[in-house]
């Protein structure tokens, strides 16, 4: 996917969200965490559960996305799609031919 063109509009909007779609999945894995640790259990196992969980977290694209570039901005967006950082509703304002290349590359 590297050779695809990217919309100048696009790259903008995406440069444009990218940081209010991961400030949003943080709040989400936080809330998730609360839950988690108001559970019934040994606060020791409730610790170490928690870092294994964050340390999962850290990994997906909607807590860290490296090396951003217009050459994987389709594959970024994908990704993000197929972790549930955002719906393709999110990318209503992007162009139908991006939001077509990323409903194909998350069917795959």
């Amino acid at each position: 996917m590297n050779g695809m063109e990217v919309n100048e509009k696009d790259w903008k909007l995406f440069r444009k969200n990218l940081p209010d779609w991961q400030e949003n999945y943080m709040e989400k894995l936080i809330k998730e965490y609360i839950e988690f640790l108001k559970g019934d259990g040994l606060a020791s196992d409730k610790f170490w559960e928690l870092e294994k969980k964050i340390k999962a977290d850290k990994k997906n694209p909607g807590v860290l996305l490296q090396d951003v570039r217009r050459s994987n901005f389709h594959m970024h967006l994908a990704s993000l799609v197929r972790c549930e950082v955002i719906s393709m509703d999110d990318l209503e304002e992007f162009s139908d031919e991006t939001r077509e290349t990323i409903e194909r590359m998350v069917s795959w």
